[in-house]
């Protein structure tokens, strides 16, 4: 690691220390590479998030430091190299024949499921489990570097936040510090600093005279991912780094992460929960047994045959409408003891809940008419469901009214849906005319629903007298 540029401190930054040479004055970077390409503490908001000064396109440094290897593949800086790692436990083969890279600005997830591999993996890295294969830290091999030469490439934040000594939280962050200090030779005021800073970054300053065993669990978590800060390395290992955190340090401590990934540090995390995962991270490595299953982008991941090779279920996946990301809903095992065919008559978010109900239940769906942009539609195609659609702000066409009333003569069952009515969508209403089985959901006074003067409730009274009316929670009362 180099050395900060020396110059003067500003006021209320890092004290000036002494070297050997004389006097100099340092600014500390927070976590990381010392210089231009430094991640600092001051560069963020206390949520996590950047300030609007500091760049957020994704661009990574391009400065490679001695002993580290140029990636063959993306043209960034390789800061981790993984081939052929293979590592067994009393002749358990645990890990097999795993390779990949890490390279400069990833933010790596480990998924899969429990038992996959995932923590053995981040101490392999780590050099704390001792495997065959090959392991290079910063264009080294692994296995010609000391315990001090690993900690200085190489920090990891532990899932176990037990610590049995009864030390100061500013002490347990210092012990971050001791791969840069000589043998036998006290913390200087830049340690000092540097540990200050990062527990400033992680919310636990006011903690640092507290006894590190009588924090909470969540609290320990933060304090010892100061820890890992304060090591100032260029690659850090996060394994299950939210398993003690509330909802908002869980948030902030991932966004503290892609913020390092985003100033060139690479990232390496085990992470439990697909859906964070999903949201921070640039790249998934899915687990299973031992081995890699997939690797790439979230999207090219997080697939319905992934998550059932990886985890075994059967999981619907589609993009989410209000986040823009990748999403997935596990049905668990459908059921095949209502093997009837339902279409469902809805709109505007009313069929939603319906559909999957539906699909859990294993029946064979089909639903209409809904209006092209309808979360309704979206909902039908995530789930499979044939539906029949139609020009948005216009009334039913023919062609989609007679698809409408064939499907609806075909099913076993109709639900009709809490929905308004207007003269664009009242041939929905006619439509459930054709009913072999009709089933009205009335959660609210359909009266409130109507915007025809009078025409849509006419139809639906008539439509009422021969139907099964139910709210929503007793639906499944009727199926």
């Amino acid at each position: 690691m180099g050395r900060a540029k020396s110059g003067k401190a500003k006021s209320g930054g890092a004290k000036s220390g002494r070297t050997k040479s004389g006097d100099a004055k340092f600014d500390v970077s927070i976590p990381g590479v010392s210089g231009s390409d430094g991640f600092n503490v001051d560069n963020f908001k206390s949520d996590g998030s950047k300030h609007d000064s500091i760049k957020s396109d994704g661009s990574k440094p391009d400065n490679i430091k001695p002993g580290e290897a140029k990636s063959s593949s993306s043209g960034r800086t390789r800061l981790l190299r993984v081939e052929n790692l293979n590592f067994y436990i009393d002749g358990v083969h645990i890990l097999k024949d795993i390779s990949f890279e890490a390279d400069r600005g990833e933010f790596i997830g480990l998924i899969g499921p429990n038992g996959a591999g995932k923590t053995t993996l981040l101490k392999c890295i780590n050099g704390i489990n001792k495997g065959t294969g090959c392991i290079e830290l910063g264009g080294r091999d692994i296995r010609t570097l000391t315990g001090r030469q690993i900690a200085s490439k190489a920090a990891m934040l532990h899932q176990d936040t037990t610590v049995t000594f009864p030390f100061t939280v500013l002490d347990i962050v210092l012990t971050g510090r001791y791969h840069r200090l000589g043998r036998f030779k006290p913390e200087t005021p830049e340690d000092y600093t540097v540990a200050r800073k990062c527990m400033e970054y992680t919310d636990t300053l006011k903690l640092e005279n507290r006894i590190i065993n009588t924090l909470s669990g969540g609290e320990r978590q933060r304090v010892l991912f100061a820890r890992v800060l304060a090591q100032e390395t260029d690659l850090i290992l996060l394994d299950e780094p939210s398993a003690s955190l509330d909802i908002a340090y869980e948030e902030q401590l991932f966004k503290y992460a892609r913020g390092l990934s985003e100033d060139g540090k690479a990232v390496i995390a085990a992470v439990h929960d697909l859906k964070i995962a999903v949201r921070y991270c640039t790249r998934l490595i899915m687990m299973k047994d031992g081995r890699i299953i997939a690797d790439g982008s979230p999207e090219s991941v997080i697939t319905r045959e992934n998550l059932r090779l990886s985890y075994d279920v059967d999981a619907i996946v589609y993009r989410n409408r209000v986040t823009g990301l990748v999403d997935f809903h596990v049905s668990g095992e459908r059921s095949s003891r209502r093997d009837i065919g339902v279409h469902v008559i809805g709109g505007g978010g009313s069929a939603s809940g319906v559909i999957r109900q539906l699909f859990e239940l294993g029946c064979r769906i089909s639903a209409g008419v809904f209006s092209l942009g309808d979360s309704d539609l979206a909902c039908a195609d995530i789930f499979g469901v044939r539906a029949v659609a139609c020009r948005p702000f216009s009334e039913i066409d023919d062609n989609s009214f007679r698809e409408n009333i064939e499907l609806v003569k075909a099913a076993d069952m109709t639900i009709l849906c809490d929905m308004p009515f207007g003269s664009q969508n009242i041939r929905n209403l006619e439509a459930a005319a054709y009913a072999t089985e009709l089933v009205i959901i009335e959660d609210s006074d359909p009266q409130s629903r109507d915007f025809t003067g009078g025409r849509a409730l006419e139809i639906y009274n008539e439509l009422r007298k021969r139907a099964v009316v139910v709210d929503s929670a007793r639906l499944h009362e009727v199926l």
